[in-house]
């Protein structure tokens, strides 16, 4: 009984991580929506906006391909809906099925892992004004709940770091060239990107404040919430796009070691199926505690070193072009 109880546990669990994290492409994307019952055609159409977005890891790219998105058909990508609460719709798109279809248009694709974005906002008012300063944080608050409203719409969370009396003499300084170095503010917290805003009761102005080149603050260009958070966000993905090539594939085998029961071993096959980048997936050879698989390689062997980054279940002995050797880390 003891063993049974261990291995249906073992299944359970390895299950539960292979959903989340082995595949690292979600099946499905949640989607919830203000309730827009008089046209629901509407919000199921900005579902598939919204997942397309988060497929194709980029606005611009989205914008460029919009002809094509406009076209596909909400009755073949939205998997259910049903309206929750009162004001509120919950749909859930088929992202497998949608990711399939931009990678057969030979797009290239996000790798949508959890990423994370600062947002410094500073409020600038004076206080000659009760109403005024009450009227500025209200503005702030709104502000706010419109960036977080787009960084759930991508699935990127997103940071308001709440700002010190330093900070704020630093950010309030009148004379921008002296504060454009921001690696002061930037290293205050652990976000993979950031911008910064300033709101006053007339204005909203937003600015890079980071890029791979360099740590400064740009005051060069001013941007609406929208575009610096949509600028800030393809900017983050871009690091993690992948591209597939079905036309140029590379026949490669892929051994995993460590296999120790038939349950491991279904776990590991069905997950390899499941990897957009193996193609023709097939068994080769048993040996042992090994598992070969013969596959075609639809991708970059750096892409390989993406998808198994940080992943508890798979562990990266080797890879090349001829062999991906990983270790199965058992429970």
């Amino acid at each position: 009984m003891k063993p049974l109880i261990k291995n249906l546990y073992l299944l359970i669990f390895l299950s539960f991580f292979s959903t989340h994290l082995l595949s690292s492409f979600p099946n499905e994307h949640v989607i919830i929506l203000d309730d827009e019952k008089s046209n629901t055609n509407n919000s199921l159409r900005k579902a598939i906006d919204i997942s397309s977005i988060r497929i194709l890891g980029s606005r611009s790219e989205f914008d460029q391909q919009i002809n094509l998105i406009r076209n596909l058909l909400p009755q073949k990508y939205i998997k259910s809906y049903e309206f929750i609460n009162t004001n509120k719709i919950k749909i859930v798109v088929n992202a497998k099925l949608l990711r399939k279809k931009f990678l057969d248009s030979n797009l290239s694709i996000s790798l949508e892992e959890r990423s994370s974005i600062a947002a410094w906002i500073l409020c600038k008012t004076d206080l000659n004004s009760k109403s005024e300063y009450d009227s500025l944080i209200n503005k702030c608050e709104n502000f706010k709940k419109e960036l977080s409203k787009l960084s759930n719409e991508r699935d990127i969370k997103i940071i308001f770091p709440i700002l010190d009396s330093n900070d704020i003499s630093f950010l309030d300084l009148e004379q921008k060239e002296e504060r454009l170095n921001n690696s002061y503010i930037n290293t205050r917290y652990l976000s993979d990107e950031s911008f910064y805003c300033e709101v006053t009761l007339t204005d909203e102005n937003c600015y890079k404040t980071y890029s791979s080149k360099s740590k400064k603050i740009d005051f060069s260009k001013k941007y609406t919430s929208k575009n610096i958070y949509n600028l800030t966000a393809d900017s983050l993905q871009k690091m993690k796009k992948v591209y597939l090539n079905k036309k140029n594939f590379k026949p490669v085998f892929i051994r995993i070691s460590n296999i120790k029961s038939i349950e491991e071993y279904d776990l590991v096959s069905q997950e390899l199926e499941n990897i957009i980048f193996f193609d023709d997936l097939s068994l080769n050879q048993l040996n042992n505690n090994d598992v070969i698989f013969s596959t075609n390689l639809l991708g970059k062997i750096s892409d390989i070193q993406k998808l198994f980054k940080n992943n508890p279940i798979l562990s990266i002995n080797s890879l090349n072009y001829a062999e991906i050797f990983l270790e199965f880390n058992s429970i």
